[in-house]
């Protein structure tokens, strides 16, 4: 096993430790409700982007203790908007991350209560952590609402919803992917420049390389849901993609592309963050028409 797969698992390992830990709640009237957003946040999957905040603490040498909290909080704000994203009135999907989804679960109401829950956590932690100084709460706090606010992953949302049934040009799907998607992607990054207090040319490069990342992302995930997308909800709800869009061949070069834009972005860094290189070479791997 390479050293960064071995790094990787250990921090996975400590991020789901500190999730359990951090809603890890006594007995109280509202008990059903921290059931509920255990349901979702502690269900298995990569945690991807509680890693790219730490692969750039890795990178810059800075203790791994000042980001977990921050790095959960994003994977809670990730959570939630998955949970909401899957209600009825939203993308109405029936499972998520290999299991029913929480609505499907659990009353609807008490999901969207979970998601409410999640969402406001996220900056309590912040906010009350003895390892973080004001300014970098400060700081964290700026970015994670921007990213995850109207001019970031919600403004996305709301544009997608907007999209459902409409002939739509590359505009506005690049827009959604950019708003939806990569914005978190960017935060995780951005995150990471806080906390390692990395020059500012370097938080420039972050923030590239987390656009690039997300709409990377974006692209793969729906080259990943094309074999089953007439199952799926974006084909119920006549949602465009990537692949309906410019096909799979076009869909695959996109990824590609901006993948390598990442990966550029992150060769420009002062610091050789070898866990981020790695995790952007991962990705390359999930583009059906490559091996990496």
């Amino acid at each position: 096993m390479s050293d960064a797969k071995l790094l990787k698992q250990t921090y996975v390992s400590l991020i789901n430790h500190r999730l359990n830990e951090l809603v890890d709640f006594k007995p109280l009237p509202q008990k059903e409700l921290f059931e509920a957003a255990k349901y979702s946040l502690l269900a298995p999957c990569k945690r991807l982007r509680p890693l790219f905040v730490l692969s750039i603490l890795h990178g810059y040498g800075t203790p791994l203790q000042l980001g977990l909290d921050p790095a959960c909080a994003i994977e809670m704000i990730h959570t939630y908007s998955l949970i909401h994203d899957d209600l009825p009135c939203m993308d109405n999907d029936d499972l998520r991350r290999g299991r029913p989804s929480l609505h499907k679960v659990y009353p609807e109401g008490l999901a969207v209560l979970a998601g409410d829950f999640l969402l406001t956590y996220a900056f309590e932690i912040i906010t009350t952590s003895a390892k973080l100084s004001n300014s970098q709460k400060l700081d964290l706090i700026t970015i994670l609402s921007k990213r995850s606010g109207a001019k970031g992953m919600i403004g996305g949302q709301v544009v997608d919803l907007a999209s459902e049934g409409q002939s739509i040009g590359w505009d506005t799907l690049h827009f959604m992917h950019l708003h939806k998607t990569a914005a978190l992607f960017t935060a995780c990054l951005e995150f990471g420049g806080i906390l390692a207090d990395v020059p500012k040319v370097d938080r420039a490069a972050l923030l590239s390389c987390g656009r690039a990342l997300g709409v990377a992302f974006q692209v793969i995930d729906d080259l990943l849901d094309e074999p089953s997308q007439k199952m799926g909800s974006d084909f119920a709800k006549e949602k465009a993609t990537t692949v309906s869009m410019l096909g799979i061949q076009k869909s695959e070069e996109k990824a590609k592309l901006l993948l390598d834009e990442a990966f550029s972005s992150a060769k420009k860094l002062s610091k050789q963050c070898s866990l981020l290189n790695a995790l952007i070479k991962e990705l390359y791997s999930y583009i059906p028409s490559l091996s990496y």
